[in-house]
């Protein structure tokens, strides 16, 4: 799985690193040029769209760049070698050649009245990056909206093609737009084609300590790369792909539609299918800067939601499993988190893989089918955390459904996993049978070759037994919810928590000596219905 999910994202990517390479900006950060060398002025304006008409004729079309001639390499040089004192005239001593000077890359002729765009471009990828074309034309009379055919891009050891490539306002940090269709390439024996990538609003600043800046110094206003196809030792597709609006503070958004993986090798799947995701409201990038540092991330105040639909799991071309819908939504009210939040996962369907066949098959059921759905709340200035009602339900099985409210947590204790300092204010489990107690009893049954009344009634005394004390009134309750649920005379049994004062974790290291102190602790309720 970890390789499948390598060549998925490495796909992704080279698709996206694509856009930005022949951008011009992404490829490569060369070095900055030295203080009070004159620098190439920059359109000052915001240009024309891609393809828009203009009041000139565009320019000539281009022929390709002529490659370079052909170089003898260059003759090894052996320094002189100093004589020994006292013996003039003595040969010296056999030394063995010195290894020929690496050379420099040679400078790629550049055609006669290429346009302004691909030049820069030519200086922005690099030295070792070779750019030829078919044709190219302006499509402006100062040549910054360019569009070139039968694009080629190399460098040692990597070769991409582009059927066209369209710029437009390529600066030396970015391009207000650009357009690529029937881009290929080939990276660790993954073969990549995508049909067209556009991007708009591009800004990649330079980080003048070197390597690639941090995520939340890029701007894209837009991306969108459309039909991906990648083959090697596992084989994507993908329909679609689009993020906007990744600029610093900001709601970002990011989707993708029409994705399929094959050729994987996690073991009980080897191959799906996902419809649609969605991802919008969050702070991509400064998101993304933080969890790089290791810090926490900043709370956008603002709604988010992650969105997903039609999973699908298979394995030798049969399903194993898949989901329907997800659905996780946020409203942040406060900067430090405060807010509600809403999960749902719908249409669960877990086929009889090896692993759970056999329980399957005991119980009664063809396949497990069911959904997840929680609501929470947290208030940042008093560190309360709620989990209203956590559900866990399946078609056939029951419901179980669990609650709980702590406070005396801060939203970087959360994250850290930190919980040192929760006090417990309370908490429920509510079960809701559908068949699955009785199919236990049922195979209890069997098994020991004993009546089910007879079995309910035994499992009723142990509950019976173990929440029993002289004297203790309050257990009452409690034992007479749980006896009525296992003798089938209630479908749905509740308990709740809610203790007097709150608890620490501290007081709850051991637990209780009995049920009574378990249930003065805690304040113990129960309910049959």
């Amino acid at each position: 799985m970890h390789a499948a999910a390598r060549i998925g994202f490495r796909a992704a990517a080279l698709a996206t690193v694509a856009g930005l390479a022949l951008a011009g900006a992404a490829l490569a950060q060369t070095k900055p040029a030295p203080q009070g060398a004159p620098q190439q002025a920059l359109p000052t304006t915001k240009p024309a769209p891609l393809g828009a008409p203009q009041q000139v004729r565009p320019g000539p079309r281009f022929a390709p760049a002529p490659p370079p001639a052909a170089r003898a390499p260059a003759a090894p040089v052996t320094p002189p070698t100093a004589q020994a004192p006292g013996k003039p005239g003595q040969p010296p001593a056999a030394q063995a050649p010195a290894a020929p000077a690496p050379q420099a890359a040679v400078p790629q002729p550049v055609p006669a009245n290429e346009p302004a765009a691909i030049t820069r471009l030519r200086g922005l990828m690099g030295r070792d990056v070779r750019l030829s074309y078919g044709a190219a034309e302006a499509l402006d009379p100062a040549g910054e909206q360019v569009r070139m055919t039968a694009v080629v891009m190399e460098r040692p050891g990597k070769r991409a093609t582009a059927e066209e490539v369209t710029l437009n306002g390529l600066r030396e940090d970015g391009v207000a737009e650009a357009l690529i269709r029937g881009f290929a390439t080939e990276e660790a024996g993954t073969n990549v084609r995508v049909a067209s990538i556009r991007i708009g609003g591009l800004t990649v600043p330079r980080n003048t300590a070197g390597g690639p800046p941090e995520p939340d110094q890029v701007r894209l206003e837009a991306l969108r790369v459309e039909g991906v196809e990648a083959t090697g030792t596992t084989t994507m597709r993908l329909a679609t792909a689009s993020v906007e609006n990744w600029i610093a503070g900001q709601p970002s958004r990011m989707s993708l539609e029409g994705l399929e993986m094959g050729g994987l090798d996690a073991g009980l799947v080897d191959a799906f299918r996902l419809g649609r995701f969605n991802m919008s409201g969050m702070d991509f990038g400064t998101t993304l800067a933080a969890v790089m540092r290791q810090q926490t991330p900043p709370s956008l105040v603002g709604q988010a939601a992650i969105e997903l639909d039609g999973l699908e799991l298979t394995a030798g071309g049969r399903p194993v499993g898949g989901l329907a819908e997800m659905r996780i939504a946020a409203d942040v009210t406060r900067t430090d988190g405060s807010g509600t939040g809403t999960v749902a996962f719908r249409g669960i369907r877990v086929e009889p893989l090896p692993v759970i066949a056999d329980w399957l098959t005991r119980f009664g059921y063809q396949a497990i089918e069911g959904e997840i759905t929680a609501e929470t709340a947290f208030d940042g200035a008093a560190g309360r955390v709620e989990i209203r009602d956590l559900s866990i339900a399946g078609r056939e099985v029951g419901a179980l459904s669990f609650a709980v409210a702590l406070d005396g947590l801060t939203q970087q204790q959360m994250q850290a996993g930190d919980f040192s300092s929760a006090r417990l204010l309370s908490f429920g489990l509510r079960y809701a049978d559908a068949s699955l107690f009785g199919r236990f009893l049922a195979m209890q049954a069997a098994q020991t070759r004993t009546p089910e009344a007879q079995l309910r009634e035994q499992y009723a005394a142990m509950a019976g037994g173990a929440l029993t004390q002289p004297g203790v009134a309050t257990l009452d309750p409690i034992r007479d919810a749980v006896q009525r649920f296992i003798r089938g005379q209630a479908q749905t049994v509740e308990i709740r928590a809610n203790p007097p004062q709150p608890v620490t974790l501290q007081q709850v290291q051991g637990p209780p000596p009995n049920a009574a102190a378990a249930q003065r602790m805690f304040g113990i309720t129960a309910e049959a219905r």
